[in-house]
């Protein structure tokens, strides 16, 4: 039955106008509260759903805020996600949520298929290769940036993220500090804005330290930011190196996970042989026998920002560009020590 009702056969039932029954579902005129009560009682009795589309004709809202993340099964990205949905839901609107696996060409066709759905604003984790199509939505939709920058300059809207500078830069220092010289990175795609700070703290701290990471440093591994390429980050790192790395500094949780598991996998023991940090936390991370030194970023802090921002920004889009920027937690593990040969 669900559906099937209409309006007026709510207004019939209750014995009100069509236009009171209207006031009482969207809350944009004066009912009672015992009328309200009546009103909203017969919907859920006769099953009536009110119809956003004609809904959204005549107010130009459909509720619906989409967010775009590049992995969904990421618990980072289901904690944004969560976030920005608790933030936005007292307001009475609803998230869709899509996931790009960083895949240019999905991220397009989730684009237009939410502009095809007039989405009142947006959130995006972007892939960064659809960097001008996402700057010309953001000059007319509520925009909200989350964790990567765009690399054009017609951007309007706003960004949320952690430092991500500072984050690797303090796990270096810690790698430094316990004598490493020979740091084995594993990044992001380089397309990736976050995955490029993050380089510029690893250069930093590296620099500091007397040590030119951009002229002939060989250990650098270009994954992107899942959990296979951290595996294959180490793979690589067994076959490649005369001389082996004696730590790790994995730039993001995923890549940590499978590093974990490829040093399980070839029997190499973790501090004993090789010492592993990684930016942002893991989940359980207290539970684990291994528990490399992270940089923690609260996503749903993240998210929080994210949340407020496409709140404001549905209200008056003319707001000038804003940056949420948190800084990191180092939560301590026990998979540093001082150098070791394989």
């Amino acid at each position: 039955m669900w559906g099937k009702m209409t309006i007026k056969d709510v207004a019939n039932k209750c014995g009100v106008s069509t236009a009171t029954v209207s006031r009482a579902i969207n809350n944009n005129g004066y009912v009672s509260k015992e009328l309200k009560a009546l009103i909203l009682d017969t919907c859920n009795e006769l099953g009536y759903i009110p119809n956003s589309t004609a809904r959204s004709l005549k107010i130009n809202s459909t509720g619906i805020i989409g967010y775009i993340t590049s992995d969904i099964s990421n618990q980072y990205h289901i904690t944004v996600a969560k976030a920005i949905e608790d933030i936005i839901r007292p307001s009475n609107y609803n998230l869709i949520v899509c996931s790009t696996r960083n895949s240019q060409v999905a991220e397009e066709q989730y684009l237009k298929l939410l502009l095809g759905r007039n989405i009142d604003a947006l959130v995006i984790n972007t892939t960064c290769e659809n960097d001008e199509f996402i700057a010309s939505i953001s000059q007319k939709l509520p925009t909200v940036l989350v964790n990567r920058r765009l690399s054009v300059p017609n951007f309007h809207g706003d960004f949320a993220d952690g430092n991500n500078v500072t984050g690797t830069y303090l796990l270096t220092k810690d790698l430094l500090k316990h004598g490493h010289r020979r740091i084995y990175l594993l990044e992001g795609s380089y397309k990736f804005s976050n995955a490029r700070e993050r380089y510029e703290g690893f250069r930093k701290a590296m620099a500091e330290a007397g040590i030119d990471t951009q002229h002939d440093y060989p250990y650098r591994y270009e994954g992107d930011f899942s959990e296979q390429s951290g595996f294959n980050g180490i793979v690589h790192m067994l076959n490649h190196f005369d001389q082996v790395p004696t730590a790790i500094l994995s730039t993001n949780n995923a890549m940590t996970i499978g590093t974990l598991k490829a040093l399980h996998t070839y029997h190499i023991s973790v501090p004993e042989q090789l010492s592993v940090v990684g930016f942002n936390g893991i989940d359980n991370l207290e539970l684990m026998t291994t528990r490399p030194t992270v940089a923690n970023y609260n996503p749903y802090e993240i998210g929080t920002a994210a949340g407020q921002f496409v709140l404001d920004r549905i209200r008056d889009n003319s707001l000038k560009n804003r940056e949420a920027i948190f800084e990191p937690d180092m939560i301590p593990g026990n998979a540093t020590s001082s150098p070791r040969i394989i």
